[in-house]
């Protein structure tokens, strides 16, 4: 890939990751592998206030999610990028107790064609709404 990849790839890179990493069916090893494709290990960083910064600590965070929830799974809803920057509007799903899932907006920040750095924005979908429209 070139120094500056275009925003379809990146866009299409960002997908690649959430569904390598947020997909059950391969092994935290293998996830490792193919997810350092997409990230700088190296320079990883990470804004989530649950996740530990770095790259080793959103893999813990992936092997939490394939030990605790085997039905679990993400739906790209949207993807927008401008810049070094691609943003993806998420539905998490997790089997029982949390049925409905959550909401998620993932952003990340590319230098050259790998991701350095991330940020989400995480809401429960509630059972009842005040409205009849989707969250996605």
């Amino acid at each position: 890939m070139s120094s500056h990849p275009d925003l379809a790839t990146r866009k299409a890179s960002a997908l690649a990751l959430l569904e390598v990493a947020f997909t059950p069916g391969r092994s935290v090893a293998e996830k490792r592998e193919l997810m350092a494709k997409y990230i700088n290990p190296q320079k990883y960083i990470q804004h989530s206030a649950t996740v530990p910064d770095g790259f080793d600590g959103l893999m813990r965070l992936v092997a939490e999610f394939d030990s605790q929830f085997p039905a679990y799974g993400v739906s790209v809803k949207r993807m927008i990028a401008e810049g070094d920057f691609v943003v993806a509007h998420c539905h998490y799903s997790y089997g029982l107790p949390d049925d409905l899932g959550k909401a998620i907006v993932e952003i990340f920040r590319f230098e050259g064609d790998q991701m350095v750095e991330h940020w989400d924005v995480i809401q429960d979908i509630p059972r009842e709404r005040a409205n009849q429209n989707s969250m996605f």
